[in-house]
């Protein structure tokens, strides 16, 4: 099978300060209240509009390190950071231009007052970059920094006599952008409208005012007054140059991200958004409140009520998204799966959430033929049970054909139970799906004539 994942390249993507206008979006902003005392709970929003909670985790992400220098202690003054990261094969960040330091060939790149420099070491074998990155500071200060770098993997620095005049060491420390993709690490909410291919996530991480400037190094923003307190408001300063097909727009300003940062009560707060006008990022920031603990578990517990018919995005050029067959959820678990057929492909798309791991995400692909006799079979399996430990792993998908009117799965224990059958979907076949308890069960089918087989088929 062919897998549906599909890259499309930034040129469609202008990285900018401003990170575009008033554009289309697909929730109504609406007022928000003022915010009340800040607070290091997790921030959760009152009224999230179409956007749905599809995962909130601790993040996982490899850090890389990073030292910030800074005129001041303030977000959004004059500042400069070193960093190492890797990505594949010492790819660069999109959309920079050739520039020559003292001892390497180097790219260089941003807009404005936010600027970078990088460029490959190739003595390291997990294909390791430096970067540079400056704001409110001209080429020949970056340039000049850069030459000053000190080529210490594990402790990347500038030697002062580099360091452009008014600028002192602010934060040694880490975060997360492998392959060019700044995150800020610790809690991390997702919100999205895949159907609207609209994408919201916020993260908190502890930190101090040093931290928030070495978080700030990486976005694209001006200082702006967010939650009474002096944020950044832009883009990301570094792009890998791809985006995933389910956040693609024809509108290049919706696929720009628009990025949010600043820092309340001991907690920088990062807000990331694709497919959203700059006004809509900005209500959403406004509605955050503190959270308890039983409001977080009530979110968790919002996960597995995501709407499946928004789960997928639209894949013609009609705008139509592939059609939900099946779905289902357990008490930490929902799953659901999409299908198209045009023609003699079929295509499928398959996804879980959890109320406290990742969204497993693009399960899918496409076969051809599909062939008439399928809808003949009693039982077919798409979806097999795995054994590789992840509970995304034991969701079984099938369909029954056109003579079948009740499948029951039954365990060896004795046990057994009856799966729903959706409606007809592509193919004229009736769709099924269950998180199975263990991998030694049998499927069985009631026909319409009360003939009971348990004839199964696997895809191959």
């Amino acid at each position: 099978m062919s897998s549906l994942r599909v890259f499309v390249a930034a040129a469609l993507i202008v990285l900018g300060a401003g990170c575009g206008g008033n554009v289309a979006n697909p929730r109504q902003a609406h007022p928000a209240p003022t915010p009340g005392q800040a607070s290091a709970a997790l921030l959760l929003p009152d009224s999230p509009g179409d956007l749905h909670l599809e995962q909130l985790v601790t993040s996982e992400a490899e850090q890389d390190p990073v030292t910030a220098y800074a005129e001041g202690a303030t977000l959004g003054v004059r500042t400069l950071a070193v960093l190492v990261t890797a990505s594949e094969d010492w790819e660069q960040p999109y959309g920079g231009k050739p520039v020559k330091l003292d001892k390497h060939e180097a790219t260089m790149g941003g807009s404005g007052q936010h600027r970078w420099i990088t460029w490959p070491v190739r003595s390291s074998e997990d294909f390791e970059s430096f970067a540079v990155l400056g704001h409110g500071l001209s080429e020949a200060e970056l340039i000049r920094a850069a030459n000053g770098v000190a080529e210490d993997l594990r402790r990347p620095r500038i030697d002062a006599a580099h360091l452009p005049q008014g600028l002192d060491l602010v934060k040694t420390g880490s975060l997360p952008i492998g392959n060019w993709q700044a995150e800020l690490g610790g809690t991390e909410q997702v919100w999205t409208n895949r159907r609207a291919r609209a994408r919201l996530s916020v993260s908190q991480l502890p930190g101090d005012a040093g931290m928030g400037i070495l978080a700030g190094a990486t976005v694209s923003g001006e200082p702006r007054e967010i939650r009474g307190t002096t944020g950044l408001a832009g883009g990301d300063l570094l792009s890998s140059g791809s985006l995933r097909m389910d956040w693609v727009h024809e509108d290049p300003a919706l696929m720009m991200p628009k990025v949010r940062l600043w820092r309340e009560n001991g907690i920088i707060v990062k807000v990331s958004a694709l497919g959203l006008a700059d006004e809509v990022v900005d209500a959403f920031v406004r509605d955050l409140r503190p959270a308890g603990p039983e409001a977080v578990e009530r979110a968790r517990d919002q996960i597995l009520e995501y709407p499946p018919d928004l789960l997928f995005p639209p894949t013609d050029d009609q705008n139509r998204p592939l059609r939900v067959v099946t779905h289902g959820r357990n008490a930490e678990r929902a799953w659901a799966m999409s299908a198209g057929l045009q023609g003699r492909t079929f295509t499928w798309d398959f996804r879980v959430l959890s109320r406290r791991a990742e969204i497993v995400d693009g399960g899918g692909g496409s076969f051809e033929p599909w062939k008439p006799e399928y809808g003949r079979v009693p039982l077919m399996i798409m979806r097999d049970v795995m054994e590789l430990g992840l509970p995304s792993d034991n969701v079984l998908v099938g369909f029954a054909g056109t003579g079948v009117r009740k499948v029951r799965i039954s365990y060896s224990d004795g046990t057994s139970a009856g799966l729903p059958l959706g409606p007809v979907g592509p193919g004229g076949v009736r769709w099924f799906s269950a998180e199975v308890r263990s991998r030694s069960f049998k499927l069985s089918a009631e026909m319409k004539d009360g003939k009971v087989t348990d004839s199964v088929r696997r895809l191959p």
